[in-house]
């Protein structure tokens, strides 16, 4: 029985809203401080540069838990249960900012809690992919998946200023935007607590012991190898251009760009939205009808507009005229759009469905260092140089690399069979 040929219940897609509120929540909370981290970073009274650890600490966690435990506990307990633990550790902290947000330590610590979330969450899309939806479904739901990223992120980075605004302190803007997390935390439960369907895929699963089998060799594979380092390179270039690229514009010059928190906001809107919503459908697109199936050309394409675009970004009469700016903004917000959610895709096509999770965890897990590595290095070249000249040049670099390896890998023979 071909994969076209079997009929998927309609249940699938309310596990798709629960993962994709899942992703929304997780981006909000990541992102809402971003716009507003010179802000923090005097009122607890450290360097800039020394407070882009909170953005560093909270993917660092979370690749920890994504390669350790994040696709393992997904394959095992499924991917309702994955999510409501991503959601707790992501929420929990959040309502208790008031409380421990008032000291380098507690904000360090309580984001390195929240970073646990995406260690979680972000592996289950491989399984997803895999089990719940057909082929000719698997752009779509990516799609939506991607774009639900996407919608948190421009919900984090235009949203949280305006919070802030509204409220007395930074900490309870942290416990505010936290409010989607819970509201998906009570759907989950609900999806829980009532039987559901079994998939198709599920219903022919093999035995355990092949399932072993089949994951150590995809271990040595060598189409494991080099994915993991496409998506680090992929990661490196999508962490830096929404956590570092908002402080960038809102720093005063000549450190950034000196447009303040609410105008990067604003610009931002570029990569979160125009971008991060369409971006994903398009990628969907492409993949599923355009390229039937295959994923080469979209990696080339994203990977190229980010080696462009995140380059201009840094250029004085670039970001010194909106428009300029905000198309350099928006292209490289493509770029990262094209190749992450092939990332999934590309991993729900080339393993069989029983280590799905695990490879998820594997690739997401250990090329998301690839992320921590940019932020860190940029920490360390502001702090040096007072400018993030030198950061946004490695993340141009980052993606002429990934261009190499993206051809690489589509020469890798898949380990579906």
């Amino acid at each position: 029985m071909t994969n076209e040929s079997i009929k998927y219940p309609r249940y699938r897609w309310l596990i798709l809203i629960a993962a994709a509120m899942s992703y929304i929540n997780v981006q909000i909370i990541n992102l809402s401080i971003t716009p507003i981290l010179p802000h923090i970073a005097q009122d607890l009274g450290v360097d800039l540069g020394v407070a882009t650890n909170f953005m560093t600490v909270f993917l660092f966690s979370g690749n920890i838990i994504q390669l350790a435990l994040g696709g393992v506990i997904c394959d095992r307990f499924g991917i309702l249960k994955t999510l409501l633990i991503g959601l707790l550790c992501a929420v929990v902290p959040s309502v208790l900012m008031p409380w421990l947000g008032h000291s380098y330590t507690g904000v360090f610590y309580a984001r390195l809690v929240q970073g646990l979330s995406p260690g979680f969450i972000f592996p289950a899309m491989g399984p997803i992919l895999a089990i719940w939806f057909p082929l000719k479904e698997k752009g779509l739901a990516t799609g939506l998946m991607s774009a639900g990223v996407a919608m948190g992120s421009f919900l984090g980075t235009m949203g949280g200023p305006y919070v802030f605004k509204m409220v007395d302190t930074w900490q309870k803007m942290t416990a505010w935007v936290s409010i989607i997390g819970w509201i998906d935390l009570a759907f989950i439960i609900f999806l829980i607590a009532f039987p559901k369907p079994q998939s198709p895929v599920q219903q022919t699963q093999d035995t355990m012991t092949t399932d072993r089998s089949m994951f150590k060799l995809a271990l040595l594979a060598p189409l494991t190898i080099v994915g993991i380092l496409v998506t680090f390179m992929s990661n490196w270039d999508m962490h830096c251009l929404y956590s570092l690229t908002p402080t960038f514009l809102s720093a005063d010059l000549p450190t950034g760009a000196g447009y303040g928190a609410i105008t990067s906001g604003q610009l931002m809107i570029n990569v979160t939205v125009v971008s991060g919503i369409f971006g994903p459908m398009i990628l969907g697109l492409m993949v599923d009808k355009v390229f039937k199936g295959r994923t080469k050309e979209v990696f080339l394409i994203g990977f190229i507009l980010m080696f462009i675009f995140m380059y201009t970004i840094k250029m004085p009469f670039i970001y010194e005229n909106k428009f300029l700016l905000s198309i350099s903004l928006m292209m490289a917000g493509f770029g990262v759009q094209f190749v992450m959610p092939a990332i999934y895709i590309f991993i729900s096509k080339s393993y069989r469905h029983q280590i799905v999770g695990k490879m998820t965890g594997l690739w997401m897990g250990i090329g998301a260092f690839g992320g921590v590595t940019g932020l860190y290095i940029a920490g360390k070249t502001l702090s040096f140089t007072g400018t993030y000249s030198i950061a946004f040049t490695l993340m141009s670099i980052a993606a002429l690399v990934g261009i190499v390896l993206s051809i690489i890998m589509a020469k890798q023979k898949t380990l579906v069979e």
